[in-house]
């Protein structure tokens, strides 16, 4: 039989189409780590617990410590703030003291002119023993430092003795402001008579003794002012001071002082009265003799 040759297989070469999209890839495998395993003992559970709660207490003593931190140097920039406040208030004194009598002895010449006008009914007003004159200046102080630190609360972080010292620094300037606003108040309703006629001789009789009354009741509430002056002198004596209590009283003198022989008697009397006021074993009650 004749030899038959078979013919080898076609290899065929697959050409990849350039108009047809890439094969895909398989996607990733991810790492998946297993679940920490719950706590299978009361031990891992304390310690497990323990390990959140002094994250806790490390995370509130670090926040406190920065608070501190914040408050102490707040604490120091108010205080020397403070500090400058008070040279600030010590550099007007001066100014607020020169007013002060200035506007005592202004109204002091307004009742001797118009006790004259009274005595002396049909005077021009060119012949009076002097003119009349209303100034007064406002009490000038400084407090916008203090009243930051009490919004602020800054004033809670001071020792109790150093909140009160500066309280009460800050209560007397405001009590004093209150004053100068009343001896204000007062001095405007003793002069609104000249807001029609700026002549007191044309006053009636009625009409100058209601501006005497005022006049004086001014004077009262300017006096008041000025004790707070000395006040503040014996309280605060290292700074410098030009009103004091001795001042006030001498321009307030008692009669056993302008006549002592004359008034001696009386002034006795008035010493033996006082004295009973505080009498008894501890000096806790009043004599009868004190009343008589």
């Amino acid at each position: 039989m004749p030899e038959t040759h078979s013919s080898p297989p076609e290899t065929r070469i697959s050409v990849p189409d350039p108009d047809s999209a890439p094969p895909k890839e398989p996607p990733p495998v991810l790492d998946v780590h297993p679940a920490h395993h719950a706590a299978s003992t009361w031990r891992d559970f304390f310690v497990h617990i323990a390990t959140i709660v002094l994250g806790l207490l490390i995370a509130i003593g670090l926040e406190q410590t920065v608070e501190r931190i914040h408050q102490h140097y707040e604490l120091r920039e108010t205080r020397e703030a403070l500090e400058q406040e008070r040279k600030a208030n010590e550099k007007a004194w001066a100014d607020d003291e020169h007013d002060w009598r200035r506007t005592f002895v202004e109204l002091k010449n307004n009742l001797t002119v118009l006790e004259y006008i009274r005595q002396h009914p049909g005077t021009p007003q060119t012949a009076l023993p002097g003119e009349l004159r209303w100034i007064q200046s406002p009490f000038e102080w400084n407090h916008a430092v203090w009243d930051a630190a009490q919004q602020k609360g800054v004033v809670q972080l001071m020792p109790l003795e150093e909140s009160n010292a500066n309280q009460e620094y800050y209560r007397i300037l405001t009590t004093m402001n209150d004053q100068s606003l009343q001896a204000w108040n007062a001095i405007n309703d003793a002069h609104s008579f000249d807001l029609l006629d700026s002549d007191p001789t044309h006053l009636t009789p009625q009409q100058l003794d209601q501006v005497i009354q005022l006049t004086l009741t001014a004077l009262q509430k300017h006096v008041i002012f000025g004790y707070s002056f000395g006040r503040f002198a014996a309280e605060y004596p290292e700074s410098p001071h030009t009103i004091t209590w001795e001042m006030i009283e001498t321009l307030r003198p008692l009669p056993s002082q302008l006549d002592p022989q004359g008034m001696a008697a009386a002034h006795q009397k008035t010493a033996e009265r006082m004295k009973a006021a505080n009498s008894g074993p501890n000096g806790t009650t009043i004599d009868p003799q004190a009343l008589k």
